[in-house]
């Protein structure tokens, strides 16, 4: 099957946490987007999961997100090098501090 991307990625790799049952779950990005991002972590959320998120930014920020997990990828160990275990997630909030984030990766400026 055919993977559908809906915006342009950009590979950053920021902390993130998030809640999961009792347990305060951690990972990295692998890429983000303004519609989406791509965690990589040990622990791969169930598909159709509802999450909110910390991503954690330079600076010592902390930017909340929420989303729905729509895919996920687990790889043996041995290939995670190359290929990354994780799982996917469709934004439906975020703040506008993660579009001026992405605004700055993609090399994008305001007219003010």
């Amino acid at each position: 099957m055919a993977e559908r991307r809906f915006s342009t990625r950009k590979r950053r790799r920021y902390l993130i946490e998030w809640q999961s049952d009792d347990s305060l779950c951690t990972g990295f990005t692998h890429d983000i987007s303004p519609t989406g991002v791509f965690i990589r972590s040990t622990y791969i959320a169930k598909i159709g999961a509802i999450l909110t998120m910390q991503l954690l930014i330079p600076g010592g920020g902390k930017l909340r997100l929420r989303g729905i997990v729509v895919r996920s990828q687990r790889v043996p160990q041995n290939l995670r090098g190359v290929v990354p275990s994780g799982f996917g997630v469709r934004l439906n909030e975020a703040p506008e501090e993660y579009f001026q984030l992405l605004a700055n990766l993609f090399g994008l400026r305001f007219a003010s």
